[in-house]
């Protein structure tokens, strides 16, 4: 059986994203040391920029497309619309983890914070996307007949 993934006519370069998540995950790994919501509100910002907005103004996205650029990677294009679904999951579980965080429920939010980075990792390192999973079970069943 095959995943069915959101699609878009919009495509992006598979190691940009890859990368853009990898140094998310390094900020969540400073948040996890430090506890710092500094870290984590980075993440949830770049997140929300990636989901809700447009993925060219993401700060994080703009420093791993020049990392990209310098090493000469070939262009590997995917669909831009698993990645803006990936990006929201991505934003509740860093915005829930600020949130807990801020109200002083650190176990909680050290526990959010580290799925997202299990999450992430398993995008950027193993190009695993959780998100298709997710949408292919738990939100495609309700919208393949509408």
């Amino acid at each position: 059986m095959s995943l069915i993934c959101p699609i878009s006519s919009v495509k992006i370069d598979s190691n940009t994203s890859r990368l853009t998540v990898f140094l998310n995950v390094l900020l969540i790994a400073g948040f996890l040391i430090t506890l710092n919501p500094v870290f984590i509100s980075i993440v949830a910002i770049d997140y929300f920029v990636r989901a809700a907005l447009d993925i060219k103004y993401s700060p994080i996205r703009f420093v791993a497309s020049r990392a990209v650029n310098a090493m000469n990677l070939r262009k590997k294009p995917i669909n831009l619309a698993q990645k803006i679904f990936a990006s929201r999951l991505g934003f509740l579980c860093a915005i829930s983890s600020l949130i807990l965080i801020l109200l002083g429920y650190n176990t909680a939010s050290i526990i959010v914070a580290t799925l997202l980075m299990c999450l992430a990792i398993l995008d950027s390192v193993f190009n695993f996307c959780v998100g298709c999973l997710i949408y292919n079970y738990l939100v495609y069943p309700f919208y393949k007949n509408g």
